[in-house]
């Protein structure tokens, strides 16, 4: 964003894009800057398939309405990574978070502004095998 709209227009978006995904989640859930241009959001105590269709609800309304800034309205979008952490056992916050990033960087390569879901498996070396697409609700 930096790079594209300057740093000033940029942490606007940062500032819109929090409010935004605060508003789309839950009291006890937890969003947070994790770094640049990417954000953590942790939904509590739900389902798999809560959290697959609340993830693409969260992207959808990000995309939906651009924000406005000081020079005119700007598109946004977000690419996702989803990491159910009841399917990981008993591993660190360390991995899991290098998990979900690999899923992130994995929405990046897709296309952007899509959800990729972390999916372990025993072939640990190979971060491909474990991106599947999320599944969609009827």
């Amino acid at each position: 964003m930096n790079d594209t709209f300057g740093h000033l227009i940029g942490d606007e978006l940062l500032r819109e894009t929090s409010k935004r995904l605060l508003a789309s989640v839950r009291s006890y859930d937890f969003v947070g800057r994790y770094g640049g241009e990417e954000f953590l959001i942790v939904l509590n105590n739900c389902a798999p398939a809560f959290a697959v269709a609340r993830t693409e609800e969260i992207r959808n309304t990000i995309a939906q309405r651009p924000v406005q800034t000081s020079t005119g309205p700007v598109p946004v979008t977000m690419s996702l990574g989803l990491l159910l952490s009841h399917q990981w056992g008993t591993r660190s916050v360390e991995e899991l978070l290098r998990e979900a990033d690999i899923a992130l960087y994995a929405a990046k390569e897709a296309g952007r502004n899509c959800v990729k879901l972390a999916s372990p498996t025993p072939a640990l070396g190979v971060p491909d095998s474990r991106i599947k697409e999320p599944a969609r609700q009827r």
